[in-house]
């Protein structure tokens, strides 16, 4: 890793240090780079503001989270669908300060349809009961529901996992909101 990326990353760390504690409107400058230990006119190097930083770093997940779905067949088998939650919840862990930041109670609104508009357009969805008979928008909002409810039961898995294994939550999201759509 060279010298700039190292300084991106210790200011972003400390970003993410201080997004833990307060709103991004109270973080000012001054702040995060005392505590990255660098100064202004390098944060100013990277980031245009904070709200660049925050964006950019949503940006960087949701592009990753979009990475792991493409890799997943339009017709995804049961091994295809559990290999791309892997990846997802692996995802998750590995940036799991963030992930709890954005989508927690100081978190970015847009940040979260954006992550639940992804989740609706993964494969794991495209299957239904024909059974149901549901009109494209019921069917719509149906997957809204899902995608905002595997969101809310991994992010509150990544808050407390109640020691429950990455293995024992792919099996709950399989169960209750892959299965039940496949």
């Amino acid at each position: 890793m060279d010298t700039a990326h190292r300084t991106r990353q210790r200011l972003i760390d400390a970003f993410w240090e201080l997004f833990a504690q307060k709103s991004i409107e109270r973080i000012s400058i001054r702040e995060l780079t005392e505590r990255a230990g660098l100064t202004r006119g390098t944060f100013y190097l990277h980031f245009q503001d904070i709200y660049a930083l925050l964006e950019s770093e949503e940006r960087r997940l949701l592009d990753a989270m979009s990475a792991c779905i493409d890799h997943c067949p339009p017709d995804p088998s049961k091994t295809d669908l559990l290999a791309l939650m892997t990846r997802l919840i692996a995802l998750y862990e590995r940036n799991r300060e963030p992930i709890i930041a954005l989508l927690g109670d100081r978190g970015d609104g847009s940040f979260r349809r954006q992550l639940k508009d992804l989740m609706k357009s993964m494969p794991i969805w495209r299957a239904c009961d024909p059974c149901l008979q549901m009109t494209a928008g019921e069917r719509d909002l149906l997957l809204g529901q899902t995608a905002a409810g595997v969101i809310s039961l991994i992010t509150d898995w990544l808050e407390d996992s109640r020691n429950v294994s990455a293995p024992n939550l792919l099996h709950l999201v399989y169960e209750t909101s892959i299965k039940r759509q496949a």
